[in-house]
């Protein structure tokens, strides 16, 4: 059982810890890095309650492998957890070598090696926790009502078949128009197909097609990658993607 004090000195000392319910999960440093929804969703919850978004988030088998990384139950006054602020937040971050902070950016160097408790002190908010707890029980059953009505489920045939079709039939434009020397019809026919399967790549880069990421990655692999010509990491990889929205700006 750990008090919110103990949990905050455990991540001054690069323990990435978050709350799930009255669990206390500790995340490996290895798990960031293969976390399939990236490492900064992990680490924008470090000492926050991130219960609704992990079960948003999760599928039921994936919701059970879950409480694996728990470590310790939580000293909850009232049954709720106040938060803290992520060491992220200030430019903190575990360095490779997986065991002391660093800054994540030169401008924010200062004398302290590691994030203080006063680091980890969120500034002062109008909602209370209670009022968040409300807000918090609210979606949660709004979310057990999309899931009751099957609106999560994918529907293939009357979703995904549009789709393929609208792409075959932009593809064999393009090619029609190519063989025959209309370069400038071709082009876009080629173009518009690339556009519209941005949207069939953004769906399997969030597990929304079979769910199974590793289905939904080798398929956005051969959509994005093959045949759009851009990797899907640039979109599932924020920190990738940013970069190269820097190179285009610049």
């Amino acid at each position: 059982m750990l008090s919110r004090q103990d949990v905050a000195e455990r991540i001054c000392a690069g323990q990435h810890l978050i709350v799930f319910h009255d669990l206390l999960l500790r995340i490996p440093n290895s798990w960031l890095q293969a976390h399939p929804g990236g490492s900064l969703a992990l680490l924008h919850f470090v000492g926050r309650d991130a219960t609704d978004e992990i079960l948003a988030y999760h599928s039921d088998h994936a919701l059970t492998t879950v409480k694996r990384f728990a470590i310790a139950r939580l000293d909850l006054p009232d049954g709720l957890w106040q938060p803290l602020l992520p060491p992220i937040v200030s430019g903190w971050v575990i360095g490779f070598s997986g065991h002391h902070w660093s800054r994540e950016h030169s401008l924010l160097l200062d004398n302290d090696p590691a994030p203080t408790l006063a680091t980890l002190s969120p500034p002062p908010s109008t909602l209370s926790l209670h009022a968040q707890a409300q807000h918090a029980q609210a979606y949660r059953q709004l979310h057990r009502r999309i899931i009751d009505a099957g609106l999560y489920n994918t529907p293939y045939l009357s979703g995904y078949g549009p789709e393929l079709a609208r792409y075959l039939f932009l593809a064999a434009i393009s090619a029609y128009a190519y063989f025959h020397n209309w370069l400038v019809s071709s082009a876009i026919a080629l173009g518009l197909m690339w556009h519209q399967l941005v949207f069939t790549a953004h769906d399997l880069g969030h597990m929304g097609v079979t769910h199974n990421w590793t289905a939904d990655r080798l398929l956005a692999i051969l959509v994005a990658n093959f045949i759009g010509g851009l990797s899907i990491g640039w979109w599932v990889d924020v920190s990738t993607l940013a970069f190269f929205l820097f190179l285009l700006l610049t």
